[in-house]
């Protein structure tokens, strides 16, 4: 007698490998830019600080004087011997007594007659420097952290396909928090009702409530699991909660004919989280102080980064286009 043939494996979940590559790639692209023009912005920044390769020890002959009340006027020694005059330019104005005494760093070849910028620790020139390399080892980590995330969801979410199956009564639900509409899967399990945030599908709108769905994990104590609905993966966006999630919950509508909706689609409901960059690059600029070049690198950033993360928590377009 020949054995019964295996049930055909579920399909894989490619609308949610799409969603994610739509919200990673905004965030690549950007940060390389910036990656690339920090870069080369780093080294006009430098320039001058590599130049001044003589230090020596000079006086505060005046202070408040141009650019800004932020010069310090400085007389000192040269390697010879020679006197010469310099000055040192703040970030900010201090409070910096005449006759105080500084290490500075020179340019040698500059002319002993002139009064030449020379370089103390936390001058301007120095602050420049640092804040372009503050902002290259920040734009690399947002870019290794959205990454990182983005690949172990893509990577760790077919693994689930080897656990142990089960079949549980599920709900499909709509949970909206602020901006941000999710899909969940309200799973009645041996141990308890259980949640599961989900990457949206039509398979979700399509199901009835109450109905038994596969499982790929145990529910009841996994904090994991891939469910199978009408033959399609359905990847979780999130662990499995053992309480209602917050925000405004209610059942979603069934929709028999529900069909796939596109990118497009996808993008136009979450178009409008990356309208509040501005306020964060505002925010960045005041802080950091890095004026409008700042302003437009942490608002691209930003945008990218809050493009991205609806997509990381599994946004659902339909219920937010719907209100």
């Amino acid at each position: 007698m020949t054995p019964p043939a295996p049930p055909p494996a579920p399909r894989p979940h490619r609308r949610a490998v799409r969603q994610l590559r739509l919200g990673l790639v905004p965030v690549l692209v950007v940060g390389l830019l910036l990656l690339v023009a920090l870069g080369v912005r780093l080294g006009p920044v430098r320039e001058p600080l590599a130049a001044a390769g003589a230090t020596a020890t000079a006086t505060v002959t005046a202070t408040g004087t141009a650019p800004d009340g932020r010069g310090l006027e400085v007389s000192f020694p040269d390697a010879a011997g020679a006197q010469r005059t310099g000055l040192v330019e703040l970030p900010r104005p201090l409070p910096v007594p005449v006759g105080a005494r500084l290490t500075v760093r020179y340019d040698p070849s500059a002319p002993a007659g002139t009064r030449a910028l020379v370089h103390t620790d936390g001058d301007a020139a120095h602050a420049a420097v640092r804040d372009v390399v503050f902002g290259l080892v920040l734009v690399a980590l947002v870019l290794l952290v959205v990454t990182g995330l983005t690949l172990a969801r893509l990577l760790g979410r077919p693994r689930l396909r080897g656990r142990p199956v089960t079949t549980v009564p599920a709900t499909h639900l709509v949970v909206a928090q602020g901006l941000l509409v999710r899909s969940w899967l309200e799973l009645e399990t041996p141990a308890g009702r259980r949640w599961l945030p989900v990457h949206w599908a039509p398979e979700l709108d399509r199901l009835p409530a109450g109905s038994r769905v596969t499982v790929h994990g145990d529910p009841a104590r996994s904090r994991l699991v891939l469910p199978v609905l009408d033959g399609a993966e359905v990847w979780p966006s999130g662990r499995l909660r053992g309480r209602e999630p917050r925000g405004q919950v209610r059942q979603a509508a069934v929709v028999p004919d529900a069909v796939e909706l596109g990118m497009a689609r996808q993008a136009r409901a979450d178009g409008v989280l990356p309208f509040l960059a501005p306020v964060l690059g505002l925010l960045w600029a005041y802080v950091d102080g890095s004026g409008v070049l700042g302003f437009l690198a942490a608002s691209a950033l930003s945008a990218g980064v809050l493009f991205w993360l609806p997509q990381l928590l599994g946004s659902d377009p339909r219920a937010t286009s719907q209100g």
